[in-house]
């Protein structure tokens, strides 16, 4: 630990080594069986395997007991534990009434108990809030800094339990809408071209949105998961295939060779583990 301020609470404090994304998420980005277990991440412009996490004394551990409760925990013990392991929110989903959108499917919180909402949005929001701190790099870069405005003050105070957020703060999660789950984690970046500030990340089958200020769609307001009266979860084609793509372009910029290779070896391994069965 180091002596400092808890950025979140500004207290002096003995300081945790935190981390930018939960270091759990870490851990289940890696694929035991594999001779080299640890999880792919971009440097310099290609793919290696590594343990390093972006990381950094920045939270008391009152603070980061609120980050755990306040999402993290849930999520965590929800999202995918191994590589291509089914996602029981699919399955979940599949078995409900949802209300048609456009092309959205949106699901309330009363239709889905099984699934705790304002977990997920607190979890969010802890998520784009960290970005807006200035992170240590890791293998030659660092991610960039989310500038959130005047609405970042009023995400600190909530995430601190202080105050509601307000209206022109929107959060949309939705569920990845593929059979096919990425295990993997994407920190947050910049949805450009909206006329608004924009943000999201992928995490685990999950994509999470953040929309600021007063240009924001009405239909998006609509249906946030914070301030709609239903707590709305969504399924969107149009957004899973923004995220898909964004994936796939960060892909396309790593080693191929490194990560096709990885993938083979997985599917050895599955292959030995099914002719077993």
């Amino acid at each position: 630990m180091k002596r400092g301020k808890c950025e979140l609470c500004h207290a002096l404090a003995d300081l945790r080594d935190s981390h930018y994304l939960p270091k759990s998420g870490y851990k289940k980005m890696r694929a035991s069986d594999l001779k080299n277990p640890n999880p792919v991440v971009l440097s310099g412009g290609k793919a290696k395997q590594s343990s390093l996490q972006v990381r950094d004394y920045k939270f008391c551990g009152a603070c980061e007991e609120r980050f755990n409760k306040g999402g993290e925990a849930w999520i965590l013990n929800k999202i995918p534990q191994n590589y291509g392991e089914p996602f029981w929110l699919h399955t979940l989903l599949n078995s409900k009434i949802p209300i048609v959108n456009s092309n959205d499917l949106l699901f309330s919180q009363a239709s889905i108990p099984e699934v705790d909402i304002a977990k997920l949005v607190y979890f969010a929001l802890s998520i784009f809030w960290r970005g807006t701190r200035r992170w240590s790099a890791v293998e030659g870069g660092q991610p960039p800094k989310l500038y959130l405005g005047r609405q970042e003050k009023a995400i600190r105070a909530f995430l601190l339990g202080r105050s509601k957020l307000p209206k022109d703060v929107v959060v949309t999660v939705a569920v990845w809408p593929y059979k096919k789950v990425y295990p993997m984690a994407m920190m947050p970046r910049a949805d450009a071209g909206t006329g608004y500030r924009s943000y999201w990340f992928y995490f685990f089958g999950f994509i999470f949105l953040l929309a600021l200020g007063r240009r924001i769609p009405a239909q998006q307001q609509r249906t946030c998961a914070y301030h709609s009266p239903e707590k709305f979860l969504t399924l969107s084609l149009a957004l899973g295939s923004l995220v898909k793509e964004a994936i796939s372009a960060e892909l396309l910029s790593l080693d191929r060779s490194k990560i096709e290779s990885m993938f083979k070896e997985i599917q050895a391994i599955r292959s030995k583990t099914s002719s077993k069965e």
